[in-house]
């Protein structure tokens, strides 16, 4: 078999396990000019905190950005890596997380994040909902990767991805290779030390609670 061949092979597999990465919801103007922080709130990350706005700028999904190069087109998230220390910044409902490196003290970078987010923060183009089908779990095994990723979306989105939402985290997953598992933390969660042990086991019981039991979870 020719080399292009069986890389031919390999891209298709790749294609197959892998799960297609989502275009991060856009800004949009804002007809409501009185979008402003209401409040903080701690996270179990303390290089993280939640920005609270009074009200909901992005009605589903999130927007993650953990560069300045992925923040470029973004005005509040551009804005927010100008700020000596940001490391990420995540954009979810009603809050917006931003993460610091573990050398930067809070003070007074708290009141500068607080203060550009009050000045550029608008509301975003949610994604569009997805409907999943009901997945067989009892031949959970048996199905083809894209049923799988769509069963572990399942059980991401009613039993995982609320409660981290109220820590100022969320969960990306990432592709499945054989019983292994691919996510990725964002938000609060992607610098937490509970993510990679707490967090990722409860994120694995679960899986293989309601689809299979030789299930594993790594994070990437």
């Amino acid at each position: 078999m020719k080399i292009s061949e069986v890389l031919a092979i390999q891209a298709k597999i790749n294609e197959k396990t892998t799960a297609k990465s989502k275009p991060k919801p856009k800004a949009k103007p804002s007809l409501n000019k009185a979008l402003k922080v209401v409040r903080t709130r701690e996270t179990p990350n303390p290089n993280a905190l939640q920005f609270v706005i009074n009200a909901v700028i992005l009605d589903n999904g999130n927007a993650s950005f953990s560069s300045k190069q992925e923040a470029k087109d973004d005005k509040m998230a551009a804005a927010l890596f100008e700020k000596p220390g940001v490391i990420n910044v995540y954009v979810m409902e009603n809050f917006i997380t931003v993460t610091k490196e573990d050398k930067t003290s809070w003070i007074p970078l708290k009141d500068r994040v607080w203060k550009s987010i009050d000045e550029t923060v608008t509301v975003y183009q949610a994604e569009e909902k997805i409907q999943l089908s009901e997945v067989d779990v009892v031949n959970f095994q048996k199905l083809e990767n894209e049923k799988k990723l769509q069963g572990i979306e399942m059980v991401l989105n009613r039993s995982i991805r609320a409660n981290l939402a109220k820590d100022g985290g969320g969960v990306e997953l990432k592709g499945i290779e054989g019983n292994e598992v691919s996510i990725h933390y964002q938000g609060a969660c992607g610098s937490c030390p509970t993510s990679t042990s707490g967090t990722l086991k409860y994120i694995q019981g679960q899986l293989r609670e309601q689809l299979h039991p030789e299930l594993t979870v790594k994070s990437v």
